[in-house]
């Protein structure tokens, strides 16, 4: 029985390979490029201590090529295609601020944080076209399950 249920499992497998690989004209660019991200996170109290951490990282492409990001003003290098800033930057409470160029087709935006011992609040907005979208703030309470946000653009 258990063979014909790893038989089974084997063909509906590759039937699925078959299906979902049809010759399809991939070729075109897809167009509509979106206003610009600003993403702003700040992790209040945080210290940054063992066991805890905190990062923010932004991502994004225009259809053929990644994104130009600014971080906390600084523009990002031709070819780079993350944004991360991780426990170290954030400790001591501070601030980041991604800013997209208006060219991007596709963002992701990530950001995660969990305490060891000490709570610290996080705060984040994104903005779009200078319109916010998303203005939120969450304490981070120690020992919980981890905060992990997505958003996508």
């Amino acid at each position: 029985m258990k063979i014909k249920s790893m038989y089974l499992m084997v063909l509906a497998l590759v039937t699925f390979a078959f299906v979902g690989c049809s010759k399809d004209d991939d070729n075109t660019v897809p167009t509509g490029n979106k206003e610009a991200l600003k993403v702003t996170v700040t992790a209040k109290g945080y210290t940054g201590e063992d066991g805890s951490t905190m990062s923010a990282k932004v991502i994004g492409s225009n259809g053929q090529e990644p994104t130009l990001w600014k971080v906390n003003g600084t523009a990002g290098t031709s070819g780079q295609s993350i944004y991360d800033l991780n426990r170290e930057y954030f400790a001591g409470g501070k601030t980041a601020v991604f800013e997209s160029s208006s060219a991007y087709l596709a963002a992701t935006v990530s950001i995660s944080a969990h305490a060891y011992s000490k709570p610290f609040t996080l705060v984040y907005k994104i903005e779009q076209g200078g319109k916010v979208i998303v203005d939120q703030t969450k304490e981070i309470i120690p020992n919980a399950t981890p905060t992990v946000l997505s958003f996508q653009y």
